[in-house]
């Protein structure tokens, strides 16, 4: 009897071992493969995946009791297939998914090209497990599911409190100040397990029991934002209704891609020319988040910031925005947003309506008579969006190109040659900016033939970084980067070229700005009249800055790590102390990601109190 009990308790403690080592090793694989933390170097986050890990199987054994054997199988299954997703996916966006985000990964099978290239090889570390684990359950599933007492019951409870006191208490060794700006910091200090638990109770709690209306503390903030907001100066107001407007969104462009050589070829001739005739922005940071492209179009379109998780085209897409599409129409613009993918694609068919398009043209309206990646070719997409603009002017028409898409394996042996770097997504890359500047200057040329070119205002951005984090090494080397990661952040910006016929505002400004910045610039030059966006007018004299969804600031000079709470100098990367000027000026900057998110969350445009507060 005594070794039939014995063995009974070895089956079971072996059992439970392994269930808890398949479940801490998957998290430790994520951690590390989406470079939240380094494998085996993070002593407090496997200690706090451990933990989470013993607190879910102790739950399943306390509520599933004798049918526990089955339900801890189940949530290995379950959690395999939440860390694959969320490996493949984190690899591109460097978050795990939230629940906001799996609202729009109803595309993931129309964009399999690029998911299965960040599929590796070590994934299958998720299911490798999987087939032991069923067969121990089912070859000792008699033994496995022996009948609990209530003193083993009473263990099981005391062991969960113990685990979730001891969770708390090494868990109580991080600064959470940072987690408001970036949900990706709540994995990267507290584990995947409680990432997700956090965000299935705050997507809740934001779906279904948020208030609209604006507390005390709350419309503080707002005030504060204004009373600190720079008048400025009256808008330049250059041009009468009569201009176009043509607004180019470029897919993956960085702007370490203009003047750039390689093999002794320019990677951009056309774009590096148009420089000389055009005001050209070399110091404009990306600001997206988990969006993505739809959060550049949310940037340029609104003025607002990316929501802090998730997509403002799923989480807020039917708030009330004031748009550049809706001033420009009551001034008898047509506005009309193009993309080459289909209209259900980051939900824009319900967003583009919002913003005040007239019409939205996508994928299922264009003759696809060239493909080039993804869809339709950047060359015929601009001969058929020009085709529908030009029969009505003036016309507003925003082009988000598509053809430049990660994984840039279309260009494969396009043009220039990129010698150490042919065959490489590197290269691939150089290639594709080639291929974007090759199809603007085509643009050009027809506006030319049309005779519009002089009535139409240009301008041309990246929307966000082409490479990533896994190409960090062969593209410091190509840049000659340092190893800082400082040196890393500098590098990701975009391009901005805004061409106006007819003036004499020419050359490259190098004041730092964001991409929340070039409607502001865009409402000055036209004189129009917004009531608030979150950005300045790049023309304006003076300093710039830019803060990120993570909390990190750019300025002219300094590069603050919101993580680290450090600033460091953008030209040796040295630290610098931050002085109490400096901690006050980082602190306002702070407030407009604030301000951000209460506009979005509470949808503010449409609260009579925060109107009559901005006008």
């Amino acid at each position: 009897m005594k070794k039939r009990k014995n063995k009974i308790i070895l089956i079971n403690i072996f059992f439970v071992l392994g269930v808890v080592a398949s479940l801490w090793v998957k998290a430790s694989y994520l951690h590390h493969s989406i470079g939240l933390n380094p494998m085996l170097e993070y002593d407090r986050i496997h200690t706090l995946l451990i933990f989470s890990v013993v607190i879910i199987v102790l739950f399943n054994m306390l509520i599933f009791q004798r049918k526990a054997v089955y339900s801890l199988v189940i949530t290995d299954l379950i959690v395999s297939f939440i860390f694959f997703a969320d490996t493949v996916y984190g690899r591109y966006y460097g978050i795990p998914l939230t629940i906001p985000i799996l609202y729009q990964l109803g595309f993931m099978n129309d964009v399999a090209d690029s998911t299965f290239s960040l599929m590796h090889i070590k994934d299958l570390i998720f299911v490798v497990t999987i087939p032991v684990m069923i067969a121990y359950a089912v070859y000792f599933r008699k033994t496995l599911q022996e009948h609990k007492t209530w003193k083993h019951n009473l263990l099981i409870a005391i062991l969960i409190v113990a685990a979730i006191g001891a969770f708390h208490w090494k868990a109580s060794e991080v600064d959470r100040t940072h987690h408001a700006y970036e949900r990706k910091n709540i994995a990267k200090d507290l584990g995947v397990y409680y990432f997700h638990g956090y965000d299935l109770l705050d997507f809740a709690k934001n779906k279904w029991f948020t208030s609209t209306s604006m507390d005390q503390a709350e419309l503080e903030t707002i005030k504060a934002y204004l009373s600190g907001k720079s008048e400025g100066r009256e808008p330049l107001a250059l041009y009468d209704a009569s201009m176009n407007l043509v607004v180019i969104q470029v897919e993956a462009m960085q702007e370490f891609v203009v003047d750039l050589e390689i093999e002794g070829e320019e990677v951009t001739p056309f774009l590096n020319k148009l420089k000389e005739d055009a005001l050209y922005f070399e110091n404009i940071y990306h600001q997206v988040a988990a969006g993505n492209t739809s959060d550049a179009e949310l940037l340029l379109n609104v003025g607002l910031h990316p929501a802090p998780v998730g997509a403002v085209n799923y989480l807020h897409a039917t708030n009330r925005f004031i748009t550049l599409g809706e001033l420009l129409k009551d001034r008898g613009y047509e506005n009309i947003g193009f993309h080459g993918y289909q209209a259900s694609f980051w939900n824009r068919e319900v967003v583009y309506n919002n913003f005040k398009f007239d019409d939205f043209i996508s994928k299922e309206d264009f003759d696809l008579d060239e493909i080039v990646g993804w869809a339709i070719s950047d060359v015929s997409f601009y001969r058929q969006a020009m085709d529908i603009s030009i029969q009505n002017q003036p016309f507003y028409s925003f082009l988000v190109t598509l053809s430049s898409h990660h994984p840039y394996d279309a260009f494969n042996g396009y043009e220039p040659d990129t010698g150490d770097y042919e065959k490489t997504q590197v290269g691939n890359y150089l290639k594709s900016m080639r291929y974007v500047d090759d199809s603007i200057e085509g643009l050009f040329e027809r506006l030319e033939s049309e005779g519009i070119l002089d009535e139409t205002i240009i301008v041309i951005y990246g929307d966000h970084s082409g490479l990533y984090q896994d190409q960090k090494a062969p593209l410091s080397r190509l840049l000659g980067l340092s190893d800082h990661y400082v040196a890393w952040e500098s590098i990701q910006k975009v391009p901005l070229w805004i061409v106006l016929p007819d003036s004499d505002m020419k050359g490259t400004i190098s004041k730092t700005g964001g991409q929340v910045d070039i409607l502001a610039t865009i409402l000055d030059i036209m004189g129009l009249d917004h009531p608030l966006t979150l950005g300045e007018s790049l023309l304006i004299d003076g300093p710039g800055y830019v803060i990120k969804r993570d909390g990190s600031i750019i300025m002219d000079n300094y590069f603050y790590n919101n993580n680290e709470e450090r600033l460091y100098d953008l030209k040796n990367h040295e630290p610098v102390e931050i002085t109490e000027t400096l901690a006050e000026q980082l602190e306002r900057i702070k407030r407009d990601l604030k301000v951000s998110d209460l506009i979005l969350k509470k949808n503010l445009f449409k609260n009579e109190e925060f109107m009559k507060l901005v006008e």
